[in-house]
């Protein structure tokens, strides 16, 4: 029994020495060698323009999510075997990967000058993801430079169809939840109209501060009138209407002192 549970002490120590990164599913090479070309042989294209023709090839449209290097198979066409696939649109934000096999002309024309357009590279890709692709299928990529459109390689001055050729990009699939959608395009409209706000804010700030600042002009202005007539008034020589009131309210008052004692003098 001591053994046993020695045994079993001993292998749940391995497996919990065992990387965790090699339970995870590993990366895969994707294929990519000319970016908006629909007339390569043996090649990996990603279309972010409108194209047409490429009926032997195999075509996959991409559309974005809300992770960030994670897209969404939304279509597919498939013309491996008989040249009959079609161009697909390019989702709004996303792109389309295209592939074909190519041809081996050095076998077709017995003509060791000719070019050998196949490689295991291409093949093997190509044939991987005919058989875990599908519409709904969300993949994650690594070394799909869209924007600037890099080819991802690092034997940049050897020929794709070479089989010394090496593509740095790879894809997983992804098994996490995420929505399709150029959730960057929202975020970049909800920031614009955050600054098309605080603009419009700004202004009405500045239009009100600005007609305040006139008023208060103006009342200073019109009070700076007020006193300089009134000085003008005294320096002219006329009484202002106070001093006048004073004047009179004064003379009435020593008019009723006067009659005051006028009728006391009778008695």
């Amino acid at each position: 029994m001591k053994r046993i549970s020695a045994l079993l002490i001993a292998v749940l120590m391995l497996c919990l020495l065992v990387p965790t990164s090699a339970l995870a599913e590993e990366a895969k090479p994707f294929w990519i060698t000319h970016f908006n070309n629909n007339t390569i042989e043996g090649s990996g294209v990603i279309f972010t323009e409108e194209y047409s023709g490429a009926g032997w090839w195999l075509h996959f449209a991409f559309a974005p999510t809300d992770v960030e290097g994670v897209y969404e198979i939304v279509d597919s066409s498939n013309g491996l075997a008989d040249g009959s696939a079609i161009a697909l649109a390019i989702p709004e934000g996303g792109f389309v990967w295209a592939a074909n096999y190519g041809n081996d002309y050095i076998s077709i024309n017995q003509n060791p000058n000719d070019i050998d357009y196949t490689s295991d590279n291409c093949t093997n890709c190509i044939n991987d993801v005919a058989a875990n692709w599908m519409t709904g299928t969300l993949v994650k990529f690594d070394g799909l430079d869209l924007e600037g459109q890099t080819i991802p390689t690092s034997t940049a001055d050897v020929e794709w169809y070479d089989d010394a050729y090496v593509c740095t990009a790879t894809y997983t699939l992804y098994e996490g939840d995420a929505n399709v959608g150029d959730t960057s395009e929202e975020e970049s409209a909800a920031a614009s109209e955050a600054e098309s706000e605080a603009a419009s804010e700004a202004e009405s700030e500045a239009t009100s501060e600005a007609e305040s600042e006139a008023e208060s002009k103006a009342d200073a202005s019109t009070a700076t009138s007020t006193a300089t007539s009134e000085a003008d008034d005294a320096e002219e020589g006329g009484l202002g209407t106070g001093a006048i009131i004073g004047i009179i309210a004064a003379a009435v008052v020593v008019i009723a002192v006067v009659v005051v004692l006028v009728v006391k003098k009778k008695k």
